[in-house]
């Protein structure tokens, strides 16, 4: 229950913005010329007075004057449509007789097809007369094919151009309107559809960065309501769309509804979910398609694919911050698999390239030094223990406190230095892989 109702919540917030939108899309100037008819007095006068009354906010009176210019003169100009929408859609919001109000709301939807006989602009009308059909009657079940196929419309004419609000919205009734009527659509039509949502979806985040958020919770609940809209099953998927993808592995559309529908039903771990994503991008390169790539070959152990989505994903890395981030991911990479020096090498690297990485850079190196064990000669304590000098040194640089209590705890002693005729504060080199100077000091 909790989850419908935050569903609903971002698909109103969503319609709020469209309609602002909207709003803001009807002030520009209607067609200028006008077209009065056999009786231009008559005409003008209630042109005149629906004007007035609509200024001053009585919408009733300006519904009477407006009532015979759209009998009368219905090609006058697309002003009388345009703010005819508006009136008819405050009556309906105002009325309190339930019969009166869906007059009132089925007048509006008139009013675009009136609107869109006289004066063309179908795909531009479609997209405003469905936004409204899904606000009136998105939860009358009666009305429910009369709301999807508005929807539907807009989809066929506007594409991933459509509103994101009309996105969201088609999603919705095509979710309740295939639940109603399984056999008026296939899933295949579904998952085209879905397809178009998403695109239209993704184009909004482009075109409204303020709205980036919302619409990323609107995709969510857009997946969402895609799992109860078709049969996803992960064994489905596969015998249904694996064929295809092996006849043909480089088709890009056929893998993306492969893709989304494994995401949809949580088949990561299908085979052919990484053979659906590797297409994508082998076609469309991304920075983050770029990374999880690394991230799933990195942890399946193909170091060879993974060192290939690193070193693609450092070439498209839009920020310091990104580079600098995933170059001291290979660092920690490298360090796993005992390749210290080229660790430490690559942790200089994400430094390099990103300043604000050094502390985490430096903290790598210093648990490099901290364990490098294999340095040990055995034959001068103060020498061997000098890899945990350098490793304070890495940590200090790093302000980690942690760390470099932890190497100072591994400090040769006073006794130590003096058996072995050395002061603290002379300089010593460190040797091994290491190959750094620094200086004596003793943990007492």
């Amino acid at each position: 229950m909790k989850n419908a109702l935050l569903g609903m919540a971002l698909f109103i917030g969503a319609f709020g913005v469209a309609n602002a939108q909207q709003a803001a899309a009807q002030q520009g100037n209607p067609m200028t010329e006008w077209n009065w008819g056999d009786n231009k007095p008559k005409a003008q006068e209630k042109n005149a007075l629906y004007n007035d009354s609509y200024k001053m906010g009585q919408h009733r009176e300006a519904a009477n004057a407006l009532h015979w210019l759209l009998v009368n003169t219905p090609n006058l100009n697309p002003a009388i449509y345009i703010n005819g929408v508006e009136i008819y859609d405050e009556l309906a919001n105002s009325a309190q007789d339930k019969a009166k109000k869906v007059v009132y709301q089925d007048s509006v939807l008139t009013l675009f097809d009136l609107r869109q006989k006289h004066f063309g602009g179908e795909a531009d009308i479609a997209e405003r007369k469905a936004y409204y059909a899904y606000k009136y009657y998105i939860n009358d079940k009666t009305r429910l094919p009369m709301v999807y196929e508005s929807l539907k419309r807009t989809a066929d004419l506007n594409k991933e151009n459509m509103s994101y609000a009309n996105a969201v919205a088609f999603m919705v009734a095509m979710q309740r309107y295939k639940t109603a009527n399984p056999k008026a659509l296939t899933d295949d039509q579904a998952l085209d559809y879905y397809d178009m949502i998403v695109q239209s979806l993704d184009k909004a985040q482009e075109q409204y960065p303020d709205q980036a958020e919302n619409i990323t919770k609107y995709k969510a609940s857009v997946d969402d309501l895609l799992v109860k809209t078709v049969n996803v099953d992960c064994k489905f998927v596969e015998q249904n769309f694996g064929p295809r993808m092996k006849q043909n592995p480089n088709d890009v559309d056929a893998a993306k509804k492969v893709f989304k529908l494994l995401r949809a039903g949580n088949c990561s771990d299908s085979p052919l979910y990484m053979a659906s994503l590797k297409t994508i991008y082998n076609n469309e390169k991304t920075f983050e398609m770029a990374r999880y790539l690394y991230e799933r070959s990195a942890k399946e152990g193909n170091s060879a694919d993974a060192n290939r989505y690193m070193a693609d994903a450092i070439s498209m890395a839009k920020t310091p911050a990104d580079k600098g981030k995933l170059i001291l991911e290979q660092a920690v990479s490298a360090a796993n698999r005992g390749a210290k020096s080229e660790a430490r090498s690559l942790a200089y690297k994400a430094i390099e390239s990103d300043p604000s990485s050094a502390s985490r850079a430096y903290s790598l190196i210093g648990n490099l030094y901290f364990s490098s064990n294999e340095c040990y000669q055995q034959q001068d304590i103060v020498q061997d223990r000098a890899i945990f000098l350098a490793a304070y040194d890495m940590y200090q640089k790093a302000g980690d406190s942690n760390g470099m209590a932890k190497a100072k705890a591994q400090f040769p002693s006073k006794a130590e230095l003096f058996d072995q005729n050395k002061q603290a504060g002379e300089p010593i080199r460190v040797g091994c892989w290491i190959g750094e100077s620094t200086t004596l000091r003793t943990r007492d």
